[in-house]
């Protein structure tokens, strides 16, 4: 399918002066507008078929990379404060807002930047028409080895941006062989995370039932059933937890972490675009 289209790509800076790198599409005449967020380690630029797709339904997409990811400025994978991300996250609701002033907007997040947009939505809804996450990581769907978390624990405090390896393994994504070799090859996915990102994972995880129960906006939770990075039994618990009168839990048995990329992405995204349609 083909439509007319612009683009736009640029940067601007966060309220603490970081550089953050931005984009945006958009049909010739837009219906709604979406802002979508990234997850942990990899970029805004690997949305460009979900973006697509949602263009070709008549949607305006934003998306961008936050702190330390991608194309935009910061130590890779780091933060000192989970709320950091707030001024980026901010700055780019506000540029979807002036660029949209009259149509329905929503935000759309996968994984980490479901964390993300959880909490941020919980304090700040105005002007959002409804929020829909891809696997969000309200908890840890690996093991995490107990020298690693005693050592995280301790260098947060003593040097809270030493790296340290993720050892994600590019085969947990998705079933698509694509998707995983472009993973593993993608320059802009980052492969180390910070002490202090961890352990501010591990304080800002456990508030997020409360900030659900702060949140009445139509919400689409979509979760992977075989997910090994994001524990499903803590996207349910928040799903449940969430205070909407308008919301709906999608689980896909068998499908990895990465559901808008996987191998039945028509049905995942074409869901993501049925529910964005349906609360226009």
């Amino acid at each position: 399918m083909s439509i007319r289209r612009t683009s736009e790509r640029g940067t601007f800076a966060a309220p603490d002066g970081l550089e953050i790198y931005w984009e945006t599409d958009r049909p010739e005449t837009p219906r709604a507008a979406v802002l979508l967020v990234h997850g942990y380690a990899e970029h805004c630029g690997r949305y460009a078929e979900v973006a697509t797709k949602l263009v070709e339904r008549g949607f305006a997409v934003w998306r961008f990379d936050y702190r330390g990811h991608g194309r935009s400025g910061g130590r890779r994978g780091h933060c000192y404060h989970f709320e950091d991300y707030f001024g980026e996250l901010r700055a780019m609701r506000d540029r979807m807002f002036a660029g949209a002033p009259d149509l329905p907007r929503f935000v759309a997040a996968h994984s980490h930047g479901g964390l993300l947009t959880t909490h941020f939505v919980s304090r700040e809804p105005e002007g959002l028409r409804g929020l829909a996450l891809s696997s969000p990581f309200f908890g840890f769907g690996i093991r995490v080895p107990t020298w690693k978390a005693v050592a995280g624990r301790t260098l947060s405090r003593l040097v809270p941006a030493l790296s340290m390896p993720t050892d994600i393994d590019p085969a947990i994504v998705s079933h698509d062989p694509e998707v995983v070799r472009a993973y593993g090859a993608d320059p802009l996915n980052g492969k180390h995370a910070t002490a202090r990102w961890f352990t501010e994972m591990l304080r800002v995880q456990p508030l997020s039932v409360e900030a659900a129960r702060r949140i009445t906006l139509p919400a689409l939770v979509q979760q992977a059933g075989d997910d090994r990075l994001a524990a499903p039994a803590s996207t349910r618990a928040v799903f449940e937890a969430l205070a909407s009168v308008d919301k709906t839990y999608r689980e896909y048995p068998g499908l990895f972490h990465e559901l808008w990329f996987e191998v039945d992405r028509e049905r995942t995204v074409g869901e993501l675009l049925d529910w964005l349609e349906k609360h226009l």
